[in-house]
């Protein structure tokens, strides 16, 4: 256990304190797991078993930052890991653990801890040049921490890039709120498309969450990818170098914990559709969905989804598409939310030099996807430059 190194008079009994040892996550995943489940908002990526997969996979120098909160009786109320990252000029900078796959980087906590979290997190501008917050719920945002960034003097970027939709369930049949949120066409199509498909062979629906059964089911998942639009566009799940070793180690271990659920949809036996489903407590968040292109008329994913939804409903689950924004979430949804996006700098020559620059390459981007272009050698060169890689 770190040393306490902060206590607000207002959370009384709560103590703050950093840990910079990876081997901290392992000695506490019980408690970890347990926080999750009583935490204010869900946050399935930073379960134990993400964080140690991914810290195992990221490359160049690395330092675990784990922002931990724990009572007077020594229960773990939160839990916010960044992990410190080189960046411009010499400097460091604070980044969220696995950053470049997660959806949400909000902490597991508990209502009572999160100002301290808040402040502990702060206090570190004093030491990095920045921290950066991706993917964040907008009641996070809006209740804790832009009331804290606004009565102060650091430099800070806010925007809400995206939007998440979900599904939050009745007491209600599905199949009545499928039809009623579809409307008579849409239905009417979708109908179509399942007696169509049907018409093809033998149609089957997969559900697998065992330990040993999602092991199995990983070579499957790549036959759909590799013939998946996503994939032949550069954006698919194993697209980047590393990605497929690194999903085929951390789903079965999920699985060991209950904590996702693989389906297929299968024409004779053939995988043309696959969906990840990350399981909470009454939660479920979608966390990929793609299907085999030769297939697409028959909407294999628009089915898939369907019957995943359905299994939901009835298990009571609160559907989660999570922060990346289509129509179909959007019309399918009983709340749609904004998501929040924050940097924050130390009130300093080089925090004010990453203030502008940061501002500068938002700016670079933003035209670049107004004119349709995929790549600016400006921005890129600033990119490298603030991950500490060579330009």
């Amino acid at each position: 256990m770190g040393a306490p190194v902060l206590v607000l008079p207002e959370a009384e009994g709560l103590i703050f304190w950093i840990e910079n040892s990876i081997e901290w996550v392992a000695a506490n995943e019980e408690k970890i797991v347990d926080l999750s489940i009583r935490s204010r908002w869900r946050n399935p990526y930073f379960s134990p078993q993400w964080l140690r997969s991914w810290w195992k996979r990221l490359e160049g120098h690395k330092t675990p930052v784990l922002l931990v909160v724990k009572d007077r009786y020594g229960m773990l109320v939160g839990f916010w890991p960044f992990v410190e990252r080189p960046g411009l000029l010499y400097s460091k900078g604070l980044w969220p653990f696995i950053f470049d796959e997660a959806n949400y980087f909000h902490p597991l906590a508990e209502t009572c801890c999160i100002p301290l979290l808040v402040q502990g997190l702060k206090s570190l501008l004093q030491k990095y040049i920045f921290v950066w917050i991706p993917l964040m719920r907008n009641p996070f945002w809006k209740n804790f921490l832009e009331p804290k960034i606004a009565h102060q003097k650091q430099p800070y970027i806010a925007r809400a890039p995206r939007s998440t939709s979900m599904v939050n369930v009745d007491s209600g049949e599905f199949n009545e709120f499928w039809s009623k949120k579809l409307g008579t066409k849409s239905q009417k199509s979708f109908r179509y498309d399942q007696g169509a498909l049907a018409k093809q062979g033998d149609v089957k629906f997969e559900f697998w969450e065992k330990f040993e059964d999602v092991r199995a089911m990983m070579p499957s998942t790549c036959l759909v990818e590799v013939e998946s639009k996503k994939s032949k566009d550069g954006a698919g799940l194993f697209s980047v170098r590393g990605k497929r070793g690194f999903f085929f180690e951390l789903f079965p271990e999920l699985a060991k914990l209950g904590q996702i659920r693989l389906s297929f949809l299968r024409l004779n036996d053939e995988p043309i559709a696959w969906q990840i489903n990350l399981l909470d407590k009454d939660y479920l968040a979608v966390h990929h969905l793609s299907y085999n292109e030769k297939w697409k008329k028959f909407s294999p994913g628009r089915q898939l989804l369907h019957a995943n939804m359905k299994l939901a409903w009835d298990e009571q689950r609160v559907i989660d598409f999570l922060p990346l924004t289509f129509a179909y979430k959007e019309k399918l949804a009983t709340e749609n939310e904004k998501i929040n996006e924050l940097h924050w700098f130390k009130r300093s020559l080089r925090g004010w030099i990453a203030y502008r620059l940061i501002k500068w390459n938002m700016r670079i981007r933003k035209k670049i996807h107004y004119q349709g272009s995929s790549k600016s050698k400006g921005s890129e060169a600033l990119r490298k430059a603030l991950s500490g890689e060579m330009v």
